[in-house]
């Protein structure tokens, strides 16, 4: 019997497993689902409380969880206190939710908090997402990837490149594919890009196109030049699979600033490029609403299609920089684990802990211990009875993990096993530096 199993099923029977033996609910008064907020301080008190339970990275998290209580308390306190003539204001109210956040762990962290429709002064949004890192670019990944583009244009050979720049409305990720000359003549090197993980979802919705989606067959045909015409099962021998063919001497998958996005990618898409299932890491959950009630740690392993993977193995550099996170970062880590897989570029953002199965915040704190909580379409659908109501809604990981020695990648990144930094001044010049030391590594083997 095989012992392996994708993340996502890993995860699915962990968290399953729990909520079939699970201990008594919380009291209504403790469940953050539960409580209805008409005071800053209420909803101070409630959102604490939440992620007091059901936060995931407590034992290694630097944050001292009950001194921010004792800081915060008072300001929350004197907000409701606030006369009429003197409201609280949008930078006030985004300042403490700021300074209750600051310096956390999880990089998936997000927060929406509301103060009251109907009071006099109007209402507030404070939007607080604390995760940072310290070496992020001096521009935007998408500016740098217009850069990055004009320079793969030229290193690509002539009648090679597919490239599809989406339109923002639909959704879907950009893709780029061309072959780039070896060492040798004659020898190719393949290069894939794409911009979010959401390749087997842009498969299952676009494939045929229609009206709202003219271009949405087109939109696939990076990929299916890599991987074959039915990429969305992994790489194929059937038709152009560049990845299979025996004049590509190795691949580049370039994933800078690729925020992340569907683990249904995972095995198709990058653990194809595998021979056989891979262990990434390891993860845990919480099982129950004491900090440090956690599960014990469990491998998880990314899939290999058993017909549909690289046939023969080749050296496969990843790119990836600050601005790769989420899956792209469980991408990294896959490649970097494979024993022809070299991971080039700069240390990753950060955010691997990730949700489970979507954003249900009405039964996380419930089933998992942990998760979402609050409402994120009660402040803004819900009737007017609720338009004096405090409303809040935290996104925050379902589980911790950690790579497959152990070590943090939470609020650290993946760490490359060659560093070559973001470089403003070369990319300005029509230098790409990280691709140009990915085709270095290919063509002379290091």
């Amino acid at each position: 019997m095989t012992h392996y199993k994708t993340l996502a099923f890993v995860l699915m029977a962990i968290l399953a497993g729990f909520a079939s033996c699970r201990k008594e609910p919380l009291e209504n008064k403790g469940n953050p689902n539960h409580r209805v907020c008409k005071t800053y301080s209420q909803q101070f008190e409630t959102v604490w409380a939440g992620m007091d339970q059901g936060y995931v990275f407590w034992d290694r998290d630097t944050v001292d969880w009950d001194k921010r209580y004792e800081e915060f308390k008072p300001v929350f306190a004197e907000f409701d206190s606030r006369p009429a003539n003197r409201p609280v204001t949008i930078y006030e109210y985004y300042a403490a939710y700021e300074g209750l956040f600051e310096g956390l762990l999880d990089h998936h962290l997000t927060g929406i908090f509301y103060s009251p429709k109907g009071t006099p002064h109007g209402q507030c949004q404070a939007y607080v997402r604390p995760g940072k890192n310290d070496y992020e670019h001096p521009t935007n990944p998408i500016d740098e990837r217009n850069k990055q583009l004009k320079v793969l244009r030229k290193k690509a050979i002539p009648g090679t490149l597919i490239e599809y720049n989406p339109n923002t409305t639909y959704n879907i990720p950009g893709s780029y594919f061309c072959l780039i000359e070896g060492a040798k003549e004659g020898e190719m090197i393949a290069y894939f890009r794409f911009t979010d993980f959401n390749m087997v979802e842009m498969h299952q919705k676009y494939e045929y196109g229609s009206g709202a989606y003219p271009d949405a067959v087109s939109a696939q045909a990076p990929a299916k030049a890599f991987y074959g015409p039915r990429y969305h099962e992994g790489i194929s021998m059937e038709g152009a699979s560049y990845a299979n063919n025996d004049s590509v001497v190795g691949i580049i998958i370039d994933l800078r600033g690729n925020g992340g996005g569907s683990v249904a990618d995972l095995a198709p898409i990058i653990g194809s490029l595998a021979q056989t299932p891979t262990l990434i890491g390891y993860t845990r959950v919480k099982e129950g609403y004491g900090r440090l009630d956690y599960s014990e740690w469990s491998e998880s392993w990314i899939d290999c299609p058993r017909t549909k993977h690289l046939k023969t193995p080749k050296p496969i550099v990843v790119l990836s920089d600050v601005y790769s996170g989420s899956c792209a970062e469980l991408a990294t880590m896959l490649i970097k684990s494979l024993p022809n897989g070299t991971f080039i570029g700069e240390r990753t953002y950060g955010a691997v802990g990730g949700l489970y199965a979507g954003n249900a915040s009405n039964v996380y704190h419930d089933l998992y211990y942990s998760g979402c909580f609050g409402d994120p379409d009660y402040y803004e659908n819900g009737p007017d009875p609720y338009k004096n109501d405090f409303s809040f809604y935290v996104y925050t990981s379902t589980f911790h993990m950690v790579d497959n020695n152990h070590g943090d990648v939470e609020g650290v990144g993946v760490q490359p096993d060659i560093e070559v930094l973001y470089n403003r001044s070369k990319l300005d010049q029509g230098t790409d530096t990280q691709l140009d030391r990915a085709i270095r590594f290919i063509r002379v083997g290091h």
